[in-house]
């Protein structure tokens, strides 16, 4: 007998580092007015489906989106928070757009764009993906521990984290190239807690934003 749960990934609404271009990392910058709206679209599109659990990223712009979601779709519970569904750590790159990265250090530039994706990260002083994905999985094996075959569990987390756990899982075509899921966008998966590969069910989808833009409408972290 087969012992599954769904895994209701979501993005976080825009920021207000979203908006200009800023790699947030685990600074912890508030969603935009766009964000909250994207946020209640996604839950009302939740609204007539059986939801079990919340978690959430404990960054403000995850847990803001989570509480709007879990209004919209009139989930009556509390939300839990979940430190392993944090952004990636981005070193010297957080709180700087690309272009300011450029203009203070056109050498780093230069090498770290020269780099493969993983060496970037070591490069910049961020987490690997070897290091946040030991943490992103732990975290949603801890959360389809607590809950019985069958539950639907929505997890509000950050397009960084997400790529990386989807390249992994699913093979780097998932997202390719520099690709992430987009603001407030939702993912799928049914998670087999007896061990067979998870598979997904649904991608980045924002069939339920207005002017939905696909997947990678922002590919800062």
């Amino acid at each position: 007998m087969r012992d599954v749960r769904e895994i209701v990934f979501i993005r976080h609404g825009q920021s207000t580092a979203n908006t200009s271009g800023v790699w947030q990392g685990q600074l912890d910058y508030p969603l935009s007015d766009e964000g909250r709206l994207q946020a209640r679209h996604a839950g009302l599109h939740l609204s007539g489906e059986p939801l079990d659990a919340f978690y959430s990223s404990p960054l403000s712009r995850a847990f803001e989106t989570a509480r709007i979601v879990a209004r919209e779709a009139n989930f009556p519970g509390e939300i839990t928070s979940a430190d392993g569904l944090t952004e990636r750590y981005g070193g010297v790159l957080q709180g700087h757009t690309w272009a300011e990265q450029e203009a203070s250090n056109p050498e780093f530039a230069r090498k770290f764009l020269g780099l493969p994706e993983e060496k970037r990260w070591a490069m910049a002083g961020a987490e690997t993906d070897e290091e946040i994905l030991e943490r992103f999985e732990r975290a949603i094996s801890d959360i389809v521990a607590r809950h019985s075959s069958g539950a639907r569990i929505v997890a509000v987390s950050h397009g960084g984290v997400m790529r990386a756990f989807l390249r992994d899982r699913f093979g780097p075509d998932v997202l390719p190239g520099t690709k992430r899921a987009a603001n407030a966008s939702i993912t799928r998966i049914e998670w087999d807690a007896n061990g067979t590969a998870p598979r997904l069910l649904e991608l980045a989808s924002t069939d339920h934003l207005p002017e939905s833009r696909g997947p990678g409408a922002s590919n800062v972290e």
